[in-house]
Parts: structure tokens; sequence; C-alpha cells
């Protein structure tokens, strides 16, 4: 890991009394002492709590700026239990230090005490796309542009590096808001490098796409040659049904069927998927400006075929 060869390059050409780091990663990303972090949330105060995962818990905290003022920060304290959830640790880290983008979370620091293993990012204090989903609060228009916004992160995953960046977790819960409502992905722990930009990604997440256009969970797993029962236009969220011009609707829905193709030269790269959903929400807006009174109605009926789709490991799929 990078982690750890970085460390014995700096040992190897470097004395510990001429190094301010003890390796390149704690130089790129600020490393915290557990009595800071438990300061920043008043010891790990439940009421300080604000969300969940299978890796642990996710805390707001509250740091300082050299200068003295305070800034919000998100912590995630994780149950590292075994040598797996210590390398996701690790790889969060390394691959978070490597990337700069809007659309990417930026690690701020971490801490590595013992058993507490703690990752700092900047706080987004809009919460989830998961979470706004639910509430069904939404624009249609708003969806398109998270959606866009995400696209550009996963683009730049792909082919802004040396080395594509497969991200392998993208779901609502990991697309996060700020106080602009601009999208960042998150959670990076099982993220692998592969070895060449511009790869195609994977057979898409089904879950991903429904829960923008439906506002929940509604899709049940098919099995091998099943198609979904209903069209996806009749589970369409009652919050923007109604809201989505055929034009519009055609260009996304036509985007989604070819990523599910099972071929991956069938497949549209990420920058085909940002086109794309960019055109959809432009043909969005011209609909829009000429129909401001009455509802759309979609006459089309789509079904999504599955069976294949879901041979393919769902861990490598990136859109």
């Amino acid at each position: 890991m990078l982690f750890d060869r970085l460390a014995f390059c700096c040992s190897k050409h470097t004395s510990s009394s001429q190094r301010k780091y003890p390796t390149v990663i704690e130089e790129l990303c600020h490393q915290f002492s557990l009595a800071n972090l438990k300061k920043s949330t008043n010891n790990f105060d439940e009421n300080g709590v604000i969300g969940y995962g299978r890796f642990g818990k996710v805390y707001k905290g509250c740091l300082q700026h050299n200068d003295g003022s305070d800034y919000s920060v998100t912590l995630k304290r994780l149950g590292v239990k075994d040598s797996r959830g210590l390398e996701q640790f690790k790889n969060e880290i390394e691959l978070l230090c490597q990337l700069r983008h809007p659309n990417c979370v930026s690690l701020i620091g971490f801490c590595n005490h013992k058993k507490e293993k703690i990752l700092v990012y900047e706080y987004m204090s809009n919460g989830s796309l998961h979470q706004h989903l639910r509430g069904g609060l939404l624009s249609w228009k708003k969806r398109l542009e998270i959606c866009i916004e995400a696209a550009h992160g996963l683009h730049y995953l792909h082919t802004g590096a040396k080395r594509t960046i497969i991200h392998r977790n993208i779901n609502p819960s990991n697309i996060l808001l700020d106080n602009n409502m601009k999208s960042k992905l998150t959670d990076f722990r099982l993220s692998i490098q592969g070895p060449r930009y511009g790869s195609k990604p994977k057979p898409i997440k089904v879950y991903v796409i429904e829960e923008v256009v439906c506002g929940r969970n509604c899709l049940i797993i098919p099995t091998e040659t099943e198609v979904l029962e209903k069209p996806v236009e009749e589970n369409i969220d009652q919050n923007i049904k109604g809201k989505i011009a055929p034009e519009c609707w055609q260009v996304f829905i036509d985007i989604i069927i070819r990523c599910l193709k099972y071929e991956p030269d069938e497949r549209p790269t990420m920058g085909e998927v940002e086109v794309q959903l960019e055109h959809a929400l432009s043909m969005q807006e011209q609909a829009d400006i000429t129909n401001t009174n009455s509802d759309y109605t979609l006459f089309s009926t789509t079904t999504i075929h599955l069976g294949l789709e879901l041979e393919s490991n769902p861990e490598e799929s990136d859109t």
C-alpha cells in the first residue's frame, strides 16, 4: 500500500530529526490527536451524532483555525475490527490525499491512535442526497443538477489522475450536499485504482437511478430472466410527477438504458454521461419556458431488463 511505501521511503532517505513529518501522507493530510478530536465533539457526545453506517458513527465537530476562528467538520469514527477495516481506513486516506475536485469531499485530516481510527472531512451542512430524496422536497431540475455534479466527480476519478480511480460504492447516501446544495462524492474506503485512465464503468447500480426518480427504494430484484414488472414511468415520485418534460425524460432514460448494457464497449464513458445529463437538463429548461401552467404527460413505457447485469460484481459498479 502507498501508506506503507511512503513511510518506508521517508525513513530511508531522511532521518527523524530532519523530517518535519513522519510520512508524506501526514504532510499532505493533517494528523489530529485523539484529545483534539475528543474536545471538538465534547468527548464524542451522542448529541453530536449526525449519521450512522456499517463503518461506525459520524459526528459533527468544531475545530479552530490558526487565527482562533471556529469551523465545523465531519468526523467519521470507524469501527475498525480487523485488517480489512484497517486497509479501508488507509485506502481512503491515500486516495483522498490525491484528489482535488469541487465534486469530491475534502479530507482535512485523520487520527490513528491505537484502536481509534477517525477521518476528518469538510462539513457538508445539507446532509446526503438520500435524506433529501426521502423527504421528497427536491425538484426534478435540482435532482438532475445533482446527478450532473456527481457525474463531474466520477469523470474526474476515472480520467483526472494518472490511474483510473473506481469508487465502487456510489449511492444516494454517499452523495453529500453543501450549504449551496452542490453535491460532492464521499466514502472512498472501497475504491480501487485501475491500470490506466478512461476505463468504462461497470453495469449501473439500478437503485441509484430509481431512488433519484422514484424517491424511494421500490424495486424488487428480479430473477435472472425477469424484467421490472412495472414501467419506470409508473413509479415516478409523486412529488415530481407531471414536472418532467417528455423531451428531457427521453434523453434521461436513454442514458440509463445505455449504462445498463452488459458489454463494456456498449456502455458510455462518464464523459458521455455528463454530456447527456446536461442535455437532458437543457431540454427541461427549454420546455419550461413555454409550458408554465400545465403538467407534463409521459406517454412512454420503459421496462428495464436486469438479468445479466445483476450477475456482475456490484462492488465494481461506478455509475
